[in-house]
């Protein structure tokens, strides 16, 4: 019997089968990369270019996507910018990965078109209905695990993803709210390795949300390796400062190259 279940003293007694059953394809170190925000065109090309060259295996761009305050044009739809995302990720051999928000109008399957996988954003983490409608599209999810909960709701969301028929998921860990100042969010460590003593289930890490420090994701990044994460989630950007969000976390150009390599050094070492 896993901790997880043993550790509940009220409420019906979870049955985490799927999750405790999960089988990954393989064994793939995923790396998925790319800016904060879509800008342009030419923008999205630069960055999946380099991210493909330096060993990326997943764009990432925030095209439709939750923020914490509503400035203009966050969580709205346009369809020449997904367009544009989708085909720099097909012209540099890479996987995208597109958040989703909700399913309910038209832009869900328009997503669901242009997307290798799908992105459940940390906000959305236990909208179950929307957890059960993915289930429903074949694809592959990326969850995010919400800063204020515990290593129980986080499984019991993968756990209605798997219910629900999806066939291929993956958890991300982007750290935690606590008293601490000196970051954003917390990212946690030990959450990797309490994971995989419950699940088979692939959980990677987001040094870039996990801190919103750029000068400490490179250390994260790395650290979250050595501890056996199975991929990384890290923002970049060719000129990070003026970027059109969040460029507090993304690594300029030179600095994404320069972890890459490192990265795989600490793998092999560890191999």
């Amino acid at each position: 019997m896993s901790s997880f279940a043993m550790q509940r003293r009220w409420g019906p007694m979870p049955r985490p089968n799927k999750i405790m059953d999960y089988k990954p394809k393989d064994d793939s170190f995923i790396i998925i990369s790319g800016p904060c925000s879509f800008e342009s065109e030419k923008q999205i090309n630069e960055i999946a270019k380099y991210v493909a060259d330096s060993g990326a295996t997943h764009l990432r761009s925030g095209i439709f996507r939750a923020g914490t305050w509503p400035p203009a044009k966050f969580g709205y739809i346009e369809k020449k910018a997904i367009e544009s995302y989708a085909n720099a990720a097909l012209k540099n051999n890479l996987k995208n990965i597109i958040e989703v928000l909700n399913y309910e109008d038209w832009s869900f399957d328009f997503i669901s078109d242009h997307c290798s996988a799908y992105q459940v954003g940390c906000r959305a983490m236990q909208h179950y209905q929307l957890l059960h409608k993915l289930g429903t599209k074949g694809k592959s999810v990326f969850l995010k695990r919400h800063p204020g909960t515990d290593i129980d709701e986080f499984l019991g969301a993968a756990e209605h993803l798997l219910v629900a028929g999806v066939k291929e998921l993956f958890l991300i860990e982007r750290g935690s709210v606590t008293h601490s100042k000196h970051v954003r969010w917390d990212l946690s460590l030990s959450m990797i390795g309490a994971v995989q003593a419950i699940t088979k289930i692939p959980i990677l890490a987001d040094p870039s949300h996990g801190s919103g420090r750029r000068d400490l994701v490179p250390s994260l990044a790395l650290a979250a390796v050595a501890a056996g994460a199975n991929g990384v989630l890290i923002e970049t950007h060719y000129d990070p400062d003026n970027s059109l969000s969040d460029h507090e976390q993304a690594l300029g150009k030179n600095e994404y190259i320069e972890l890459m390599a490192k990265m795989d050094r600490v793998r092999i070492a560890l191999k």
